[in-house]
């Protein structure tokens, strides 16, 4: 639900999902560690986010989360990439890796063109 108020450009939903929330359960603090990572992007903390996308990819692959490791790795390259940060490359091919074995088409698009954008970019 998180990611749909992101793309629906309501953070202040976003925001209120995670408000207040105490994990009880690994999973719910597996949860609220990609979406604070998701809040993080979305306002332009990208170092930040870079790290907790990080840790959410360590839980979500500890807890056997294939779909959310995918996200989380994504979302960790897409933040590297942004900063202009050496070390994107790993976990976007990572997440095409899950995401296409998953069939997870709009997400696979969106990793190859980050992976493309990468390429083309001038080397530093």
């Amino acid at each position: 639900m998180l990611r749909t108020a992101l793309a629906a450009d309501d953070p202040a939903l976003a925001t209120r999902l995670t408000d207040g929330l105490e994990p009880r359960y690994p999973l719910d603090a597996h949860a609220l560690c990609a979406a604070r990572a998701q809040l993080a992007e979305y306002a332009g903390e990208h170092a930040h986010a870079a790290a907790l996308y990080d840790e959410a990819a360590a839980r979500w692959q500890e807890f056997g989360n294939v779909p959310e490791r995918a996200h989380s790795l994504l979302g960790q390259g897409r933040c590297l990439l942004a900063l202009g940060r050496p070390g994107a490359e790993q976990p976007l091919r990572e997440a095409h890796e899950l995401f296409a074995a998953m069939g997870y088409k709009p997400a696979l698009a969106e990793t190859e063109a980050l992976l493309k954008q990468m390429a083309a970019a001038p080397a530093s």
